[in-house]
């Protein structure tokens, strides 16, 4: 039997934006994109790919690289942690409505 996956894509970068753009009233978003770009930092560019038997594979997109979940660190680590409980409930929900 195949184990199906669950794939996103996280862009820390569009992360910050957003986040930026919603928690404020006074910045436009052409003054978050330069705050953005004069941070001179590397921002984590990563596909995940989420198992249903509970297991995950990470891809920096960037070096085509493993990444193992321990390295994850700030906002990746962050969504990591989120979409691991989402999934986890919506499986949980899923067998409840299978088994119901």
């Amino acid at each position: 039997m195949m184990n199906a996956s669950h794939n996103f894509r996280f862009i820390e970068r569009d992360y910050w934006y957003h986040k930026a753009l919603c928690d404020t009233d006074h910045l436009l978003p052409g003054q978050i994109d330069a705050m953005l770009d004069e941070a001179h930092t590397h921002y984590a560019d990563y596909t995940f790919k989420f198992y249903d038997d509970g297991s995950v594979i990470i891809i920096d997109n960037d070096t085509n690289n493993r990444i193992k979940p321990r390295e994850l660190t700030g906002a990746v680590y962050d969504f990591y942690i989120r979409k691991r409980i989402y999934l986890i409930k919506y499986n949980l929900m899923e067998k409840q409505l299978q088994y119901a």
